[in-house]
């Protein structure tokens, strides 16, 4: 569950702008007065698309690349890849004397 500020505000000495998204809700003070007053919105992937046309229209800033999580682009694997086996890890035995 992320956060993202729909009204700017500071706290602690930090200025959080409309569109920033909040990702360690402790670092500020009252975090649940602010979302309570409707400074901080809660997104999830649900409303995510909702929340960010919401932040565009009304300031003109686009979040959605920073939801965005990369892709992995492998192709397919290679020959050598599917000859190899799995390999089998030796585990260290660990004794403990008592004396």
């Amino acid at each position: 569950m992320m956060y993202v500020v729909k009204k700017p505000f500071k706290s602690m000495g930090k200025f959080y702008g409309v569109g920033s998204i909040i990702e360690d809700p402790t670092a500020i003070k009252r975090f649940k007065s602010k979302v309570n007053e409707g400074k901080v919105i809660v997104v999830s992937e649900d409303n995510l698309q909702t929340v960010a046309a919401y932040i565009k229209a009304r300031s003109n800033v686009d979040i959605l690349p920073k939801f965005a999580k990369p892709t992995e682009t492998k192709t397919k694997p290679t020959e050598v890849e599917l000859d190899q086996e799995p390999k089998h890890v030796a585990k260290a035995k660990v004794v403990i004397n008592k004396k």
